[in-house]
């Protein structure tokens, strides 16, 4: 008798479940929002600054303010552009995803690029400190397209070997890096 009322008990339990009762996932309730604090002016033009130098880019933006964090920075900027679209203002596009500029090489940039890829061989990192401005990602995708470039052409003589990061003088002979200078 006892063990059929914890079964029956057990069952009306499973049934009184949202999930259970096919009814789906119950909600988490959100947490209240606690007030925004506001931005004093001098924060402001600083985000405004950091903004034209560095769009949507919120961690780069909120270490320009640094009085703010990220999150913060990336709701502020938000109101911010709303603003500046209800006030008539020109506002800019949301930037492509991927880090990239979407800007083509240069012929100085391809040339720090060779130079770099000649004494550091495959370390992108090195390699995208010798260019400059672009970067480890931006290096090693130009790579890429650049070496397919080379043995398309029948150079792929030129092409450093994959073997281990950071060996390039291992690999190459001053003979070899003088050939693929040229």
């Amino acid at each position: 008798r006892c063990r059929r009322r914890r079964t029956a008990m057990a069952k009306k339990k499973q049934s009184s479940s949202p999930k259970r009762a096919g009814l789906g996932v119950a909600r988490v309730p959100q947490k209240k929002r606690t007030p925004g604090v506001r931005w004093a002016p001098d924060e402001h033009e600083r985000f405004v600054t950091a903004f034209t130098l560095y769009p949507r880019q919120w961690t780069k933006i909120a270490g320009h303010v640094r009085t703010k964090t990220p999150l913060q920075t990336r709701s502020h900027g938000q109101n911010y552009l709303k603003r500046l679209a209800r006030m008539g203002e020109e506002v800019p596009p949301p930037g492509k995803r991927g880090g990239g500029t979407g800007e083509h090489w240069t012929a100085e940039e391809h040339e720090r690029f060779l130079v770099g890829l000649s004494t550091h061989g495959r370390q992108w990192v090195e390699v995208a400190k010798v260019v400059g401005t672009k970067t480890n990602k931006q290096v090693q995708r130009h790579a890429q397209s650049y070496f397919k470039r080379l043995q398309r052409e029948g150079k792929g003589h030129l092409i450093p070997p994959p073997g281990k990061r950071g060996c390039a003088d291992e690999h190459w002979t001053a003979e070899e890096h003088e050939r693929f200078l040229v």
